[in-house]
Parts: C-alpha cells; structure tokens; sequence
C-alpha cells in the first residue's frame, strides 16, 4: 500500500510545498467530481460543464507535476482552476450559492503555494475582481440577497482579512522557519556525502595497499590478502552509493548487490564461466549497517562458490531477497556439482564462515545451510533487527 502511494504521491521525496501543492490537487479532483455528479443530479448542467471543465484542468496540472516535474507552472494552474470556475459560477449565479465560501478560502491556497511578494499581488487582484464584480451586479440586479445583507457582508469582509493576516503570519513565521530547517538539514546532507565519500577513499586506500602486498606473496598468503581487499571493498561500496545519492537511510538491494558482486567477480581467478541471477521482484531498501553485514555475507558466500563449486559448464548463482510485512527472507544458491558436506563445514569453521555468522549474528537473524544441487543459504530476520 505503502509503495502504490508513493508512487502517485512521492512525499519522502518533497519539500512542504510540494505536499501541499499535492495536497490541492487531490482536494480539488475529490471536490470537482463531486460537484459535478451534484449539478447534474440537480439538473444544473452550466455549472456541472464548469465543473467538470475544471476537473479535466486539474488533471492536466497533476499530470505536469508528477510526471513532469513542472511545479512551478503546475502551482499556476491550479491557482487558476480555483479563481476562474468559483468567479465564472458566483457571476452566472449572481452570488446565489455558497461558492463565494471558497473564494474566502482562496488566499491562503495562495500564501501557501507562492512566495510572500507574489502571494500579496495575487490575493490584491483576486478581491479586486471579486469587489468589482458585487459592483457590477448590484448594478444590473440590485435584488440580489447578498446585496441587501450587510450583516453577510461584513462577516465575509471579516473572514477575508482573518484569511490575510493568517497567511501573512505563515510567511512571517512558520514558512520562515521551515525554510531555514530546509538550509540547515541541507547543509548536513553535504557535509555526509562528504563523510562517506571520504570513508569510500580511505577503505579503497586500505585495499589498494592490501592488493600490492599481494605480490610476488605465495598462493596461500596471497589468496587471504585478496579475500580481506575483497571484504573492504564491500563495505566501501556502501559508502561509494549513499555518496551518489540523497537518501542517506537506506540502500536499493537489489543496485547493491550487482556492484558488489561485479567487484568481487573481477578480484577472483577463475577459469569458470559465472553468472548471476538476482530476483527483483520486489524493490527492497535496507539501512546501511544492515547492508554492510549483507555485503561481508555475500561476499564471502560468492567467494566460496568460485572457489569449491567446480562446475563443468559454468557457475550460477541465484540470490533473491522477498518481504513480507517485517519479515525478510534472503537466499543464496548455487549449482555447484561438487556434493559439499555441511556439518564437515560447519567443522572447518573457516574464518568466511564465521564472518557469516557473525553478520546473520547482527541481524539476530537465523541462518539455514544445506547442499541441494549446490550449496543453498536461507536467512530469516526482521524489520526489528534495524
């Protein structure tokens, strides 16, 4: 449910305009269908064509906003959807319904939506047009009941500048301040991106200097110094992707894992064809320690299977993560033809191993390891483990 909303309605990624400038476009396509299934319940086809003239409009805003990006211009627009139909149905209806209730309403839309200079000039010519028009109508029908009510004029002239000084006190205040939260929280975002761009550096240094000192070192010595490059790295590439991006919570799984498994396909020797399948049906985000211990896991696993898997053809290996609510399963899985006895294993206890215990450990998860056509990993944990 959670992902259809942020699909149509993308809030984690907007500032308080922008929800609100949403917000407007959902109220107003609610509002427009309903009034436009009233009038013509009600017979009154003119201000159902208005109605729905301005509801196809606001459809048309929505489309340039979430599709578009145009905020801007969509801001515009719906300012416009709100003044134009509610003046066309107050003239035509010569202020014999509640609409002007709505146009009372509509300054602080405006105030929201607008920066304070640009508020002011609207809201001006919006109550321009509107005294204009109770003129020119008293005018050509002066028996219009609003006209002899001074009592009703006075309380919407009341409720008009109640509208006024709230959104001038919104700008003053609240927007102000919402505004200087935005710098700030922005200039921590800078100031992590450059921590983990930083870190990134400092743990690829680490395993450049182990990748030289493998050298000219025997196979033994040097195949454990090229497991440690390899662990390093997977922890730097975690630092490498939240540098590249603006959510610095979580982390894509699915993007993780291919580039983590490209650098470690790379560092190791072999002559085995190797091919990886990554299940992405669902799009999954994990927190940065939680992928951290992912990364150790994975790499070891992967770094196992080119090692001991032997396959005659060429290597698969299948990794898929699925959620459930805050539950997580993740497996692994290869097609090693090497039958691989697990409790003789689980014996060995090989610090690769203890790495993936360790990690499952963090999660407070738990892990299943059995041989089926290859060596298979099942691990269990929750959103609690976070």
């Amino acid at each position: 449910m959670r992902l259809k909303l942020q699909k149509y309605f993308p809030y984690k990624r907007m500032n308080h305009r922008e929800i609100l400038l949403y917000g407007f476009h959902f109220s107003f396509i609610f509002m427009f269908f309903l009034a436009v299934i009233r009038d013509l319940y009600f017979l009154h086809f003119f201000n159902a064509s208005v109605n729905f003239s301005a509801l196809s409009m606001t459809l048309v805003s929505y489309y340039l906003l979430h599709y578009h990006h145009k905020r801007e211009l969509s801001s515009h627009i719906i300012l416009a959807i709100a003044v134009v139909p509610l003046y066309i149905l107050i003239y035509f209806n010569h202020f014999g319904n509640m609409v002007i209730v709505y146009v009372i309403l509509l300054p602080i839309a405006v105030f929201f939506l607008m920066d304070f200079k640009k508020a002011l000039i609207i809201n001006f010519l919006m109550y321009i047009l509107l005294i204009s028009m109770l003129y020119y109508i008293s005018l050509i029908n002066p028996d219009v009941p609003i006209l002899n009510n001074p009592l009703a004029l006075i309380n919407i002239t009341f409720a008009s500048m109640f509208i006024i000084f709230f959104g001038i006190f919104y700008h003053l205040a609240v927007d102000a301040s919402i505004s200087a939260l935005i710098r700030s929280n922005r200039q921590k975002d800078i100031l992590l991106k450059e921590v983990h761009h930083r870190v990134k550096n400092n743990l690829n240094v680490i395993a450049s200097i182990l990748g030289l000192q493998s050298m000219g070192k025997p196979d033994i010595t040097k195949e454990e110094l090229i497991r440690t490059k390899s662990r390093i790295e997977s922890i730097a590439v975690v630092h490498e992707m939240l540098y590249k991006q603006d959510n610095f919570e979580e982390i894509a799984f699915s993007q993780y894992i291919k580039k983590l498994l490209s650098i470690v396909v790379s560092m190791q020797s072999s002559e085995n064809i190797i091919e990886i399948r990554i299940e992405e049906s669902q799009h999954i985000t994990l927190p940065l320690n939680t992928m951290v211990q992912f990364g150790l896991m994975i790499n070891e696993m992967l770094t196992n299977t080119i090692k001991h898997s032997q396959n005659s053809v060429k290597t698969i290996v299948s990794i898929d993560m699925t959620q459930n609510e805050d539950a997580y399963r993740f497996f692994y899985k290869d097609n090693g033809e090497k039958f691989l006895d697990i409790e003789e294993i689980s014996r060995l206890n090989s610090l690769g191993l203890k790495l993936i215990r360790l990690s499952v450990k963090q999660l407070n998860g738990k892990m299943k390891m059995h041989y089926e056509n290859g060596l298979k990993y099942e691990i269990n944990f929750t959103k609690e483990s976070f």
